[in-house]
């Protein structure tokens, strides 16, 4: 049996392809990069010798790597979606613009736990709701932990309200937005929520910033009025179904995290042409 597994590296992929012609033997596995790849990677100018090792796959020139050590990472299988299911990911996950999008905008993610802290000036009745519906998202979501914590020296995610002690600088003096996040290499780090007390439906407003800062994602018209990513205004917003999966296959490690649009198709192109046309199984393994 013949396995192709996908390496999911930051800007790169490496292809590790297995071939045996007598199941009784030892397997030999043999590590190859796009000729694309090659040429930005490697500075040794390939040889006749090279030429003679290409392998072709999904109209690619695959240049084998000598000498090749596999980075330590996490192994999984690719995660199939419909082109319905991705129409509406892409929406909120990459940023559009009137239907537009940017090559050069990638998806943003949390790493790490997410460690909410409530300024001393939220109310109990403010928080009954919010602290179930993401602790609900947190037990839902792979890879996606969500915690309270009492003091702020604790917490990567401060909520508060106008008039307390200003958490994020970026939001003081600006009633234009009501949340912030930070990232770096496309993994958010730290997020902040302000509260205006004298703002209606405070419990929903919560909800709707969190679900936003858990990805940079962008509203859009084509949701349901319901749904977290409609940009509707709505004070009877619940987590649907769609919402919910949006954000596990968001946090899903069945594919690449933190990549550009363009990155992202290409691999699923290549990922569904290969389970189509030879059933073999394709995997990412993610490097930190």
């Amino acid at each position: 049996m013949k396995t192709n597994i996908l390496f999911c590296l930051i800007f790169n992929f490496i292809f590790s392809l297995s071939f045996s012609q007598n199941p009784d033997k030892k397997v030999e596995q043999r590590h190859y990069t796009s000729l694309k790849y090659y040429k930005l990677k490697y500075k040794e100018p390939l040889t006749k010798e090279d030429s003679l090792n290409f392998q072709y796959r999904n109209n690619d020139t695959l240049v084998l790597i000598k000498n090749y050590l596999e980075p330590k990472g996490v192994r999984v299988p690719y995660e199939f979606k419909d082109s319905t299911f991705l129409h509406y990911y892409k929406k909120v996950a990459f940023n559009h613009k009137n239907n537009l999008y940017s090559t050069k905008t990638s998806m943003k993610y949390w790493k790490e736990d997410i460690r909410i802290f409530f300024s001393k000036n939220i109310k109990k009745s403010t928080k009954k709701d919010f602290i179930p519906f993401v602790k609900n998202i947190s037990d839902q979501v792979d890879s996606l932990n969500i915690f309270i914590v009492k003091k702020a020296k604790d917490a990567n995610y401060f909520i508060y309200n106008d008039g307390d002690y200003e958490y994020e600088e970026n939001l003081k003096n600006n009633k234009n937005t009501n949340y912030y996040i930070y990232w770096k290499q496309n993994k958010i780090y730290k997020g902040a929520i302000k509260l205006y007390p004298d703002d209606i439906s405070l419990e929903d407003k919560m909800k709707d910033y969190f679900i936003q800062s858990l990805g940079f994602f962008k509203l859009s018209n084509e949701f349901d009025c319901n749904s977290y990513f409609s940009n509707c205004a709505s004070e009877k917003k619940t987590l649907t179904n769609l919402d919910l999966e949006i954000i596990k296959y968001h946090y899903s490690y069945g594919i690449c995290k933190g990549t550009n649009l363009e990155t992202f198709e290409n691999q699923h192109k290549k990922a569904k042409a290969l389970l189509k046309e030879t059933g073999h199984k394709l995997y990412f393994l993610h490097v930190d």
